[in-house]
C-alpha cells in the first residue's frame, strides 16, 4: 500500500504512531487474511470472521526480525514534480522523532496450504505513486521444456489484484512471440472495473456507513481479530523500538535500501507497480 503524499496536517496523530500501526495492523493484515483464508461456508459475518481468525492465529514471525523487517523515514526530495520536505522537517514533527513512514515485514502462515510461502507486507508515504494491490507471485516450474535463451525475458507468473486506483485484476504469464523462432515473453491479461461497467463503485466509507445503517456486519472485524493483529505486530514494534532511528529514503522513490536487501536475502525483488 503506497501513498505518494506525506503526512500533511496529521503530525499530531502520526508522530508516535507510524506506518506499521496506521496501516499494517488493520488494512494490510485484513487484506492478507482475506486473501489467504480458506473459503467460508457463506458470506455471513460469523463464517467470514471465523476463517479470518483461523488464518491470523496461524501467522508466525521469522526468528531474525533484523533481517526480515525494514522501516524508514522519507527525506527531502522531489515528488509529483515538486520539491518536498523530509519527515523530520514537517511542521509539528520532533527533530528526534523515530516514527517510521515506511514499514515492510515478512510473515509466515503455519498451515498446510501456506507452509513455506512467505508473505511480504509493505506500506509507505511519499513513494513513487499511490497504489494498493495484492500480488500473488507463482513459483517457476522446476523444469522448463524450453531453452534458456528462449525464456531469458520471462519472469514469474503473477496474479495482481488492484485495490486502488483502477480497481481490477491482472494476470501475467508467458506467451510465445509470433514468428518461427522459439521466444517466450511476459504478457498481461487485464480486467478493469471501469472498462467493464458503467456503474460507479461506492467510495470506501460509503459502503461501511451503509452497512452500519443496515446492520450488516461482515466487513467489520471483531475484537478477537484486532487482538490477533496486535499480537502479530507488537513484537516487531518492540524490536524496532530498541534499534534507534529508521533509515532515510528519498521522497518519490520506493523505500529504504534495507527493504530491498530484505527481499534480496530470499532471492526476490519488490514488484514495481
Amino acid at each position: 500500500m503506497a501513498e505518494d503524499v506525506g503526512i500533511g496536517g496529521r503530525a499530531g496523530y502520526y508522530d508516535g504512531i507510524g506506518a506499521a500501526r496506521d496501516v499494517i495492523q488493520n488494512h494490510l493484515l485484513q487484506l492478507m487474511a482475506l486473501v489467504a483464508m480458506e473459503e467460508p461456508t457463506s458470506f455471513e459475518a460469523g463464517a467470514l470472521r471465523m476463517e479470518k481468525q483461523k488464518l491470523l492465529r496461524s501467522v508466525s514471525l521469522p526468528r531474525r526480525l533484523d533481517l526480515t523487517t525494514a522501516r524508514g523515514q522519507y527525506a527531502a526530495g522531489w515528488a509529483g514534480g515538486e520539491k518536498v520536505a523530509g519527515f523530520l522537517e514537517e511542521d509539528g514533527i520532533r527533530a528526534t522523532s523515530t516514527t517510521e513512514t515506511y514499514a515492510a515485514i515478512t510473515l509466515h502462515v503455519d498451515n498446510r496450504r501456506w507452509a513455506g510461502v512467505p508473505f511480504y507486507l509493505r506500506t509507505g508515504k511519499r513513494l513513487g505513486r499511490r497504489v494498493t494491490e495484492v500480488a500473488v507471485v507463482f513459483k517457476r516450474a522446476p523444469h522448463q521444456p524450453f531453452s534458456e535463451t528462449s525464456t531469458e525475458e520471462l519472469t514469474q507468473n503473477a496474479l495482481v489484484i488492484r485495490i486502488q486506483p483502477d480497481e481490477g485484476m491482472t494476470m501475467r504469464f508467458g506467451s510465445k512471440v509470433p514468428g518461427t523462432a522459439m521466444e517466450i515473453r511476459d504478457v498481461n491479461m487485464d480486467f478493469v472495473y471501469g472498462g467493464s461497467f458503467t456503474e460507479s463503485s461506492p467510495e470506501a466509507y460509503e459502503r461501511l456507513i451503509l452497512d452500519v445503517l443496515l446492520g450488516d456486519p461482515p466487513l467489520f472485524p471483531q475484537h478477537e481479530e484486532v487482538e490477533l493483529s496486535w499480537q502479530i505486530l507488537d513484537p516487531i514494534l518492540e524490536h524496532w523500538a530498541a534499534k534507534g532511528s529508521p533509515e532515510a529514503y528519498d521522497s518519490g522513490g520506493w523505500g529504504p535500501a534495507s527493504a530491498d536487501a530484505m527481499l534480496a536475502r530470499d532471492g526476490r525483488t519488490w514488484r514495481r507497480p
